[in-house]
């Protein structure tokens, strides 16, 4: 790697870590997902609860690994348990996938083409934003770009490096989202295009990692009667997780196809200048063209074909509900197809004015979209300033206690009771008679609200209907906060 390389990756890491801790705070979700995590990571080290699950999954009977809440640790040791600094987790994986598309496409393919590939990654504003979502599904993509450099590996004849990585990976996908197992049969095509004899050693040594990453599924397995085994089987076979009224049969594939529709033109620009099937059918014919001028070998056409194919199909017929975040695996196929196509026009200098021109107007819509993001001010910042009004006020008022009422859509009630638990608040429901304060999203919803932390409404206690005994005893029993069950959370 020359001079010249270095500087302008370093100046693509330096982008993606820009994008990603711009407006950290602000942009800054805290909902539901965010709030379940606070809570796991509590309970490892306020309880002392080392578990091997984090919350249950959309399948019903499913839970994720628990490796991304123990990832988050150091950062809310680091912020005395203040969630927002775990944003910075994501950061530091966003940028490690970003040098990772450099690496492995530049293994794949050349340095110029993982140049390309890292900036795209870099600067996606899908991606950035994927990237800053405090959630276990975020290093699917860095996952993805792994994956594909195994089969590489194997492919190469490198098996002893390919099998373990193939196997350290495959031993992380119940951490991250167990649908990425389908990609597990494309080992068979390394395998076949390398023309090699497996090695039974290296063979092994795979599958003892596979094993070794894998032992807190198994153990979790083995101590509840594999109960995700079935549930994971019911969902395979049945309608388990269907939800009524939602798309089935060709409508589920035309809904699946759709959303990777919007995948591939979100990829590229969240600004949309052009249709989005526009934009994936000029993936697919930049892909025709590498395969029939033979700019790409038969073992990556068949891996990027399988791999795009195993996603659409396996998504048209489970019976969960799909939302776009479901084909962020596919993304990686989408960049390498790209960069490739866009490395092309390199070759000759009348063509390279069009590949600039593209690069600078990719670069242009995301910054300006990542710049202008509306955030609808209801996420981290504005809930703990709502919080702690709550808790100023209640004290203000010698209220021991209050209670928490919502006025709001299914959902949106979400994504406060960690930060309750945060600034020490003893929060009961309406239903104890403890003094009532009301959340309200979005502000339409009422005819006045009595102050606005950004989208967010508080209507304050009625003062008169409270008295100091009636208050006293209305804190008597336990803490609802520390006691109502949580939806997805289970110790």
């Amino acid at each position: 790697m020359n001079k010249k390389t270095k500087i302008v990756l370093f100046s693509i890491l330096f982008l993606a870590f820009f994008l990603r801790v711009y407006e950290f705070k602000n942009f800054y979700i805290f909902s539901h997902d965010q709030d379940l995590a606070s809570w796991i990571i509590k309970d490892i080290l306020i309880n002392g609860h080392l578990r091997l699950i984090g919350q249950e999954t959309s399948s019903h009977g499913v839970f994720i690994g628990g490796l991304f809440y123990y990832l988050q640790i150091p950062f809310y040791l680091l912020g005395q348990m203040n969630p927002v600094t775990s944003i910075f987790l994501p950061v530091i994986l966003g940028v490690f996938a970003t040098f990772s598309s450099f690496f492995v496409v530049s293994k794949i393919v050349n340095l110029k083409t993982g140049l390309v590939a890292s900036f795209i990654y870099a600067a996606s504003a899908l991606i950035v934003f994927t990237d800053r979502e405090v959630v276990p599904t975020m290093p699917v993509m860095l996952w993805s770009i792994w994956y594909l450099y195994s089969l590489y590996l194997i492919y190469k004849t490198k098996q002893l490096e390919g099998f373990i990585l193939w196997g350290f990976l495959l031993g992380l996908v119940w951490h991250f989202n167990l649908a990425l197992i389908i990609l597990s049969p494309l080992i068979l095509i390394a395998l076949l295009y390398s023309k090699e004899k497996i090695n039974l050693k290296n063979l092994i040594l795979g599958l003892v990692v596979l094993f070794i990453t894998s032992l807190p599924l198994l153990i979790f397995e083995y101590r509840h009667d594999f109960s995700q085994s079935k549930a994971i089987f019911l969902s395979l076979t049945s309608n388990k997780d269907y939800i009524e009224n939602t798309a089935r049969g060709f409508a589920k594939l035309d809904r699946v196809m759709q959303l990777v529709n919007r995948n591939s033109i979100n990829l590229f620009s969240k600004v949309h200048f052009i249709r989005p099937s526009i934009v994936l059918w000029t993936m697919i014919v930049i892909f025709i063209y590498l395969v029939k001028s033979k700019k790409i070998p038969n073992f990556l056409t068949a891996i990027i074909i399988v791999w795009q194919l195993t996603y659409i199909l396996f998504f048209s017929k489970i019976s969960l509900n799909v939302s776009e975040y479901y084909f962020n695996g596919m993304n990686i196929i989408w960049i390498l197809i790209v960069s490739m196509g866009l490395d092309e026009l390199l070759k000759t200098k009348k063509k390279s004015y069009i590949f600039y021109g593209l690069i600078g107007l990719f670069l242009i819509s995301n910054i300006y979209y990542v710049v202008n993001y509306n955030s609808d001010r209801k996420g981290y910042v504005e809930k703990i300033a709502l919080v702690r009004e709550i808790k100023k006020d209640s004290e203000k008022n010698g209220y021991p206690c209050i209670s928490i009422s919502y006025i709001t859509s299914p959902g949106y009630d979400m994504g406060y009771r960690y930060l309750y638990w945060l600034e020490k608040m003893h929060v009961n429901k309406p239903s104890s008679l403890s003094p009532v304060y009301t959340i309200v999203f979005p502000h339409s919803l009422v005819n006045q609200i009595d102050k606005s932390f950004g989208s967010l409404g508080l209507i304050y206690p009625d003062y008169k209907r409270y008295n100091e005994s009636g208050v006293s005893l209305s804190c008597q029993g336990q803490n609802a906060n520390l006691t109502d069950p949580m939806f997805g959370y289970t110790e």
